[in-house]
């Protein structure tokens, strides 16, 4: 038995992970979330210790080897996993503590992960629409615009194969599994036995509630969680919010919570809009063709982009870029980021 170490990305069912199947085995001994964070993610750049990192995961009550299952240890995607900088430091993170770790990485098909990451940007308070949210620097001024400064969504997070070839030169690639979401949503029990089998994990598979742990907005629960969001700063940085109402943040949760479950309209792919969805293609072939080669796996049958849109895809965003000296100033006239000019 060896460790186990999931990364996420984010919306690929991390969530049932940490709830319904790591806490559950017997192999392996679970390590809550707010450890792995205060192990491996809260030291700053030059503050990280890998011996004080083992020490704190050691239990010499319980000699079985860890499991953890922290999704931002790929990068957080509102903010660009701080420009591309934290997935691999958390990576080098893992090998100087763990170094016989099995790394598991869960991907998903990028218009299917980025129209989730719009909607967990509603459902933390965000407010604007999916250009802006996706397109940020075209919308901004000064040091809003540059991601070294203010961090913000991009599009390379969602390049799954520059981190895989980086675990793979870590770890090596018997090392890293890399299981795509899609494969659990279509056959649940048989991803499960699969993944069962590739990770040594034990646990009783028949008592698992399989069933979504969160449950997903539709479009009209986003649209009502945008207007929302104008009445409480919280919890995502990059948002415009008139006032900032104690406690509405948590009454919103709940309203929200109500309302999508009376709300069947899908907030999937399609809520990005086709001109997104045409650059979304374009973007991610080249990466996608290049995961093909690292790994085995049906990628364009699956709905990850594998096939190069017509140029057009990326000239159709251009009319993002009008007025922005205009339209920047009033969208960030009550913005709760307020980084400042060197």
């Amino acid at each position: 038995m060896r460790p186990i170490v999931h990364i996420g990305f984010h919306k690929t069912a991390t969530t049932w992970f940490q709830k319904r199947i790591y806490p559950r085995a017997e192999s392996h001994r679970w390590i809550p979330r707010p450890l792995v964070r205060k192990v491996l993610l809260e030291p700053d750049g030059l503050g990280f210790d890998a011996s004080v990192a083992r020490r704190l995961l050691y239990d010499p009550q319980d000699p079985r080897p860890v499991a953890m299952c922290e999704e931002n240890l790929s990068g957080y995607i509102h903010n660009g996993g701080l420009h591309g900088l934290m997935a691999p430091e958390a990576a080098r993170r893992i090998r100087a503590t763990l170094p016989d770790a099995l790394i598991v990485i869960m991907i998903r098909s990028q218009p299917e992960a980025i129209a989730a990451s719009y909607v967990q940007y509603v459902r933390g308070g965000g407010t604007y629409g999916p250009r802006r949210y996706l397109f940020a620097s075209r919308y901004c001024l000064g040091a809003f615009r540059h991601p070294y400064k203010a961090p913000r969504f991009a599009f390379g997070h969602f390049e799954y194969d520059r981190l895989i070839a980086y675990y793979d030169g870590l770890f090596g690639p018997e090392n890293v599994l890399v299981l795509p979401y899609e494969a659990l949503r279509s056959d649940p029990l048989g991803f499960l036995a699969r993944f069962l089998e590739r990770t040594g994990l034990r646990l009783d598979a028949d008592a698992i509630d399989r069933a979504p742990s969160n449950r997903s907005f539709g479009a009209l629960t986003v649209w009502v969680g945008r207007g929302l969001g104008l009445f409480t700063a919280r919890s995502v940085v990059d948002k415009y919010y008139i006032l900032s109402i104690p406690g509405f943040y948590e009454l919103r949760r709940v309203i929200l919570k109500l309302l999508c479950r009376i709300d069947r309209r899908g907030a999937g792919p399609p809520i990005l809009g086709e001109r997104i969805l045409a650059h979304i293609q374009s973007h991610y072939t080249a990466s996608n063709r290049r995961l093909a080669r690292l790994r085995p796996l049906d990628l364009e049958n699956m709905g990850y982009p594998m096939q190069p849109e017509k140029p057009m895809a990326e000239v159709s965003m251009a009319p993002f870029r009008i007025f922005p000296w205009l339209t920047a100033p009033l969208r960030h006239l009550r913005s709760s980021s307020r980084i400042g000019e060197e």
